[in-house]
């Protein structure tokens, strides 16, 4: 066995173009007509020339005084808005990003999966060797599918939404026929995750695990066997006075995946399949796994009002300690 080791986009929106309007020229400069029409200051040079040069200086004094009240009415006016306007306050600063029930916390916290890696992150492969009948090429595309299953079963919104469609498309042709039935009868949780209640838990699920393989036979047929063992950890969105750890449900896994050497096998069988898996989960709703979905297990117990605490995790999150052989479902 190998020791395990870590490892059409759409088109641009076309760029913007201006709409330029042609240059329009005033109808007096595009007309033949040499007639020149009076504008407002020609009517005043008339008028000033017909009337007496004191009348106008009166006159001149009032308008003047009048502009200057006009004008100490309208800054007032201008001031008055800015001390009123919100762009004039100091910015609030951005506030935290908050939980679907409103406050900013980290639904990890206090959870042993608070050090474990985002999602796909966790999903790592060892190196890829050639072994036994399987040429290093074919190795890395056993591990990629590997990779991909995982990802499309545990981590990834159609699953979540009971959609099984995109991970059965990643197995062999005769595996998909023989896991289909899983989803009708609800006995899939042991490599894939449905969740009961998409109003509470988040994005962003966290996982830790590892990924081994090696070379075996069984029935003539020779295979490459990949076994990978995970903790994934599922945030919910919970009343924040429950206990550390309430918010996250852990489902411990362990699957042995094959995939047959392409010479033994028609071409129906080849591809990827799963050989056995088995799961083990904490702080899950006992009623609603039994029904196919995930759901966190917290809730206001009737007597006192007190709240439950989610439990003691065990060593399930303890991928170097045996897992816990049962759940209490």
């Amino acid at each position: 066995m190998e020791n395990t080791s870590p490892e059409p986009v759409d088109p641009s929106p076309p760029v913007a173009v201006a709409e330029v309007n042609p240059v329009q020229l005033p109808e007096w400069l595009r007309s033949s007509q040499t007639e020149h029409q009076p504008t407002g200051w020609d009517r005043i040079r008339f008028f000033s020339a017909r009337h007496n040069w004191a009348l106008l200086l009166g006159f001149g004094l009032v308008l003047t005084l009048l502009m200057v009240i006009g004008g100490v009415v309208l800054v007032g006016r201008v001031a008055d808005g800015v001390s009123a306007s919100p762009s004039a306050s100091p910015t609030p600063s951005p506030t935290p990003p908050l939980s679907r029930v409103g406050e900013p916390r980290d639904l990890f916290a206090g959870s042993p999966a608070a050090t474990f890696k985002p999602g796909e992150e966790a999903v790592r492969v060892p190196a890829a060797r050639g072994t036994g009948p399987f040429t290093a090429a074919q190795v890395r595309t056993a591990l990629e599918s590997v990779r991909k299953a995982l990802i499309e079963s545990r981590l990834d919104i159609s699953m979540f939404m009971g959609d099984p469609e995109p991970f059965l498309a990643l197995l062999a042709p005769d595996a998909r026929e023989q896991l289909r039935p899983d989803f009708s009868n609800n006995s899939f949780l042991r490599y894939a995750t449905r969740m009961a209640s998409p109003s509470e838990w988040e994005p962003g699920a966290r996982a830790d695990g590892r990924i081994s393989y090696r070379a075996t036979e069984e029935k003539g047929i020779r295979l490459l066997e990949v076994s990978t063992e995970f903790v994934w950890a599922y945030p919910f969105d919970v009343d924040s006075r429950a206990p550390a750890g309430a918010q996250v449900v852990a489902l411990r896994d362990r699957v042995v995946w094959q995939v047959p050497h392409p010479d033994d096998v028609p071409a129906a069988a080849r591809g990827l399949y799963i050989a056995s898996a088995e799961v083990v989960t904490w702080n899950a709703d006992c009623a609603q796994l039994r029904d196919g979905w995930v759901r966190e297990q917290y809730w206001l117990a009737d007597l006192h009002g007190k709240r439950l605490p989610a439990g003691d995790p065990g060593a399930i999150f303890d991928l170097d300690a045996p897992a816990p052989t049962s759940t209490r479902c």
